[in-house]
């Protein structure tokens, strides 16, 4: 089972700032290598930190969108389980995401497992699992017991971990999930805010209007006025105005972040 010694699942102290080395320089780091587990959480005063890489070159001030998958998986769990058992088997093959989701271990640590039982479906959060490939039955770890019996090739779904697949745009099916501290090349890991006073690039002066404090995502990142996302319904709520705003000439802006507290 895999015990997170080398990708730690929570932070303790303060992170290291070292002069000259970018790749300690606290929230503001980014990096080639791995040091957390995509997802990490640090908090500074009102402001929290999910850690995540970067699939696309990302910059700050816009945000970031998930664009991990979910797949179910064919044949299901191989073989039967009990209830209280914490660990499942799965064959890998192409719906899987085989040795593109599976093919490094550990990769998956931080995704979603689901098997949707009509009278007690089932969804944990994925901690650990071994190197596979397409053809290969591997064990997925759990963060917890089940709670019911499942039989051999019981239909289960799993989706990647949501940190670990950050674009710098939406697709029309992405949701944001942060805004980056500093630019991160293409690969590369670093910090991404997701709560607190934030800095965004707006679209159109936001704010301009009295009590217009709402801003939502567009897809390129950037903020826009709820009001004036025109023509379309169901955007992405990034926060409010923090600033006194009253000309368009007087706003930054200066926002709330309200993705995840936690």
């Amino acid at each position: 089972m895999y015990t997170g010694q080398n990708h730690p699942n929570s932070l303790a102290g303060q992170l290291k700032i070292v002069t000259g080395d970018t790749t300690q320089y606290g929230v503001y780091s980014t990096g080639t290598v791995r040091k957390h587990i995509s997802g990490t959480r640090y908090r500074i005063g009102d402001r929290v930190f999910h850690y995540g890489k970067a699939t696309e070159a990302l910059k700050s001030g816009y945000g970031v969108f998930n664009s991990g998958a979910y797949s179910g998986i064919t044949g299901g769990n191989v073989t039967a389980r009990a209830i209280g058992d914490e660990w499942l088997d799965i064959l890998l093959d192409a719906t899987t995401g085989g040795a593109t989701w599976f093919g490094t271990k550990n990769n998956m640590v931080g995704g979603m497992w689901s098997q949707p039982d009509g009278t007690n479906p089932q969804f944990r959060m994925i901690t650990g699992h071994a190197k596979g490939a397409n053809a290969a039955t591997i064990k997925v770890y759990l963060d917890g017991p089940i709670t019911r019996t499942m039989v051999a090739a019981s239909f289960m779904e799993c989706a990647q971990n949501p940190y670990n697949q950050l674009d710098a745009e939406s697709h029309e099916g992405m949701s944001a999930m942060g805004v980056p501290t500093t630019a991160i090349a293409s690969g590369s890991y670093g910090w991404h805010q997701s709560w607190g006073p934030c800095w965004m690039a707006p679209f159109l002066p936001v704010a301009d209007t009295a009590n217009w404090r709402t801003v939502v995502f567009r897809h390129d990142g950037a903020v826009a006025g709820y009001d004036d996302a025109t023509g379309e319904t169901g955007y992405q709520v990034a926060g409010f105005v923090l600033d006194n705003t009253g000309a368009a000439s007087d706003n930054p802006p200066y926002i709330f972040l309200q993705i995840s507290p936690f």
